[in-house]
């Protein structure tokens, strides 16, 4: 066989390589028979169209699966999908017990109806998922003791992961005497006690609703002023380190929870004479007996003035109230009393007092049960109508209003929407009301007009928030310096080897 006919062979052989929608023989074979069939009068210019259409008309597709074997599934999302079966099907099964039904020691709030309420106002998860949620609060309360009060919160969206959010009331404990009050500065002054303060409730999170429950640390004054000055989405992962700038004492756990309080102090409102303040705990408020009786009308619910905040509001130490000076002053060392280890000096209180009083002349403290009318009031301009521009309010659903044995009853409900907190919604029907969050957590100024005097945006809602700048480099140690390892004597102390005799005797 000759050379010319063995690369013929492997032109052959490379020209029949079928790489599963034919070989390039063949499609040169069907090219040359259409030519042939159609004899067009510029066979050149037409080789290129023809070929891709040949191409195309022999196009073949992925084979289909076979009826008769099962569809192969991704494995990790089977394994997901037969878990979160496991886990919802535990969560039901403590429930579906008829004989020995469950009695909870404590109030839970009705996701249900909530749900039906805020779904006027576009907010919701669906009716499975809301289920599923309720019957997680009934787990919680279950394996919570001293829990007095329990509802949903709301839902705070992060970038890997969301947390729904449960909120409780406890009970706490009574001591016969209590405590000296906290010194500003101390560590114990950072932190309420639990029911006091933006500490009043415990708050419970989950990254899904057929999840254990964990529960958040409690709130710091220094964790909510170092929340005012940053933006930071959540993670999902409460072990996340906050990376920004300022710096953040803390990892994300403690950042939600210090938004929490924020978002809480400013959003949560009730029905007027709902509440009242209570006049055994000063400083708290309690379910009035005749709310029902007295429940506003619709027309009432349209307008801020039927509103007020059910929380009181914080103050820029991030506290709700400033220091007891009375209760701190008996801590005083007197003069002609033996000085006591744990007393106070005199020019330490006294200072103190100077600047407490100077905070309360820059931003008085707020009273309880204040009406949302007088929200960011400074804001206003001077032809702007009445009311605070914080708060919008929408009317949704059946406008009549029908009579029932001479009492009238109303469908509609009535929506209130923060625009400092884009998320927070207020709702009411009939003589129910309810508060929920939903959003990413962050406080927004582009929605309010910027302050007449100064004419910048709304405190702590600033737009451009660095990023923390990178690690710092350790600075090297400098090098000890050492003598010279072969160091050049004079000539003095030499060994005269090298000099000449001659030199020398002269």
């Amino acid at each position: 066989m000759s050379t010319n006919d063995i690369a013929l062979e492997r032109v052959q052989a490379l020209l029949k390589v079928d790489t599963g929608n034919g070989s390039l023989y063949e499609h040169l074979v069907r090219v040359c028979r259409k030519l042939t069939e159609d004899r067009p009068e510029d066979a050149l210019a037409q080789l290129e169209t023809l070929s891709r259409h040949l191409k195309q008309s022999t196009f073949k597709g992925a084979r289909g699966p076979d009826a008769s074997q099962d569809i192969v599934r991704d494995a990790e999302a089977n394994a997901k999908q037969k878990k979160w079966c496991q886990d919802i099907g535990k969560l039901l099964q403590q429930f579906d017990h008829p004989e020995s039904p469950i009695v909870l020691q404590c109030t839970i709030r009705n996701v249900d109806d909530d749900a039906r309420m805020f779904s006027w106002a576009g907010i919701g998860f669906g009716q499975q998922e809301t289920f599923h949620l309720s019957m997680s609060l009934r787990k919680l309360a279950m394996e919570t003791p001293d829990l007095l009060r329990l509802r949903f919160w709301g839902k705070i969206l992060g970038t890997g992961g969301d947390y729904y959010i449960a909120e409780g009331a406890m009970e706490v404990p009574k001591v016969e005497r209590p405590p000296p009050p906290a010194l500003p500065g101390t560590p114990d002054y950072d932190v309420e006690p639990c029911g006091e303060g933006s500490n009043i409730f415990v708050y419970w999170v989950t990254g899904t609703s057929c999840s254990s429950w964990v529960r958040l640390p409690s709130a710091r004054a220094s964790h909510i002023l170092a929340a005012q000055n940053i933006k930071k989405l959540m993670t999902g992962n409460l072990e996340s380190p906050i990376l920004s700038s300022p710096w953040f004492p803390g990892k994300e756990r403690h950042l939600l929870r210090a938004q929490i309080a924020r978002i809480s102090a400013s959003c949560t409102l009730a029905v007027k004479g709902w509440l009242v303040e209570d006049e055994d705990l000063p400083g708290r408020v309690k379910e009035a007996e005749d709310r029902e009786e007295n429940f506003p009308g619709q027309d009432e619910l349209e307008t801020q003035g039927g509103w007020v905040h059910a929380l009181p509001h914080l103050l820029a130490t991030g506290k709700i109230a400033y220091p007891d000076l009375d209760k701190i002053r008996e801590l005083v060392q007197p003069e002609d009393e033996p000085k006591r280890p744990s007393a106070l000096p005199q020019e330490v209180f006294d200072k103190l007092e100077a600047e407490v009083q100077n905070q309360q002349e820059l931003e008085p403290q707020k009273g309880l049960l204040e009406g949302i009318e007088e929200d960011l009031v400074e804001l206003k301009a001077e032809d702007a109508p009445e009311g605070s521009p914080a708060w919008s309010i929408r009317k949704r659903g059946d406008q009549g209003l029908y009579t029932f044995d001479d009492d009238t009853k109303s469908y509609r409900v009535t929506v209130l929407s923060s625009k400092v907190w884009p998320g927070a919604v207020t709702v009411a029907q009939g003589k129910k009301f309810s508060n929920m969050y939903v959003g990413y957590g962050l406080k927004c100024g582009s929605l309010l007009p910027a302050d007449p005097k100064s004419g910048l945006p709304l405190a702590h809602t600033s737009p451009f928030m660095p990023l923390a700048p990178g690690d710092i480099m350790e600075e090297p140690v400098d090098l000890a310096e050492n003598e010279e390892p072969n160091p050049q004597d004079e000539d003095a102390q030499s060994d005269h080897a090298s000099v000449d005799p001659d030199d020398e005797a002269d």
